[in-house]
């Protein structure tokens, strides 16, 4: 079986997510969860405008959602949205991994980036994000066999 470009997609996607998990690090797919990170910063806003005795730093750092944005103060939650407007389609994942430091990935399968990855990957590393491209070998088809195990015809 040929495999199409979105299958080669997926099976990188699924293995960087693996890897993530296995080093006990937090992450979120911006593929499929950006619309969440967006949310929860306008829930936090929402808070605070409802409720501006408290800082808004101390709404997110005290947000139920705070796995899924991954800051700790309302100026870095800021700076995540606003770059995320402009480049979160041209990234994967956002993880955070030792010592609470965050990094955009990219996750392929021949390690090759469009220019407009690599003028992201520039703003992200201006912002003092890091950026990694998460590589994996997938060949352009599989082999595969069915058998039936019992049933009518």
């Amino acid at each position: 079986m040929i495999l199409q470009q979105e299958d080669k997609d997926a099976i990188v996607a699924i293995v960087a997510a693996r890897h993530f998990s296995e080093q006990k690090w937090k992450w979120i797919n911006l593929k499929k969860d950006l619309q969440k990170v967006m949310k929860a910063f306008e829930e936090i806003k929402e808070q605070y405008d409802k409720y501006p005795y408290m800082s808004k730093d101390w709404y997110v750092e005290n947000s139920a959602t705070k796995g899924i944005h991954m800051c700790d103060t309302w100026e870095e939650l800021s700076f995540l949205i606003e770059f995320l407007r402009d480049y979160a389609q041209y990234f994967d994942f956002m993880v955070k991994y030792e010592g609470g430091r965050k990094m955009f990935c990219i996750a392929s399968h021949d390690g090759k980036l469009t220019h407009e990855q690599e003028n992201a990957i520039t703003v992200a590393r201006r912002l003092r994000c890091n950026v990694i491209v998460f590589s994996v070998e997938v060949p352009d088809s599989i082999e595969f066999d069915m058998m039936q195990m019992g049933g009518g015809t």
